[in-house]
């Protein structure tokens, strides 16, 4: 039972590489020359924080943080400040997990969103006091707002078909030992 429990956990951690890893192909893949019009949402923070909220062990700390850098230097992005905010959103998620476990979708949703506007902020501050060109205010206001809109998506998603449900009181108990 034990290695059963340790393989599913190792299987759906090796899951959430392979949908960040998708991810990223998805947005380098060049479909359309044009620059968008809009700003789309960034589907991997909005994948964390769902998986994070339902089973935060299947989000460790050090999988988030590898992916999220990653994520930055293929995206140009200045290395490590989304990745570190993002870790930090996730944990402070993961913190309120239990609490949430009881609570109906639109408590979650509430979550989510406030760390969200909270980490976007936080990128912002950080940008314009060491003076870092950033996007317009609107681009990121919209990416924030589509962002926030995908969440209930992605969570359906997540618990219909990958089948990342909130931990009953007695899940975690075997894997709280587990890296």
């Amino acid at each position: 039972m034990a290695e059963e429990s340790a393989f599913h956990l190792w299987l759906m951690r090796a899951l959430f590489s392979g949908l960040a890893g998708l991810l990223v192909f998805l947005h380098l893949l060049p479909l359309d020359t044009v620059p968008p019009g809009w700003a789309g949402p960034d589907l991997f923070v909005a994948l964390t924080f769902a998986w994070a909220v339902r089973r935060p062990d299947f989000v460790p700390p050090l999988l988030v943080a590898g992916l999220a850098l990653m994520m930055d230097l293929l995206f140009h992005r200045p290395p490590g400040l989304w990745a570190a905010l993002t870790l930090v959103g996730t944990e402070a998620l993961r913190r309120r997990a239990p609490a949430l476990r009881d609570m109906t979708f639109a408590a979650d949703w509430a979550a989510v969103a406030g760390t969200l506007v909270a980490i976007t902020l936080g990128y912002r501050l950080v940008l314009s006091v060491f003076l870092v060109p950033q996007p317009p205010i609107g681009l990121s206001l919209m990416q924030l707002l589509s962002t926030l809109l995908a969440y209930p998506l992605v969570a359906l998603v997540s618990h219909l078909f990958l089948g990342v449900r909130k931990a009953a009181p007695g899940d975690l108990a075997g894997t709280r030992r587990l890296p």
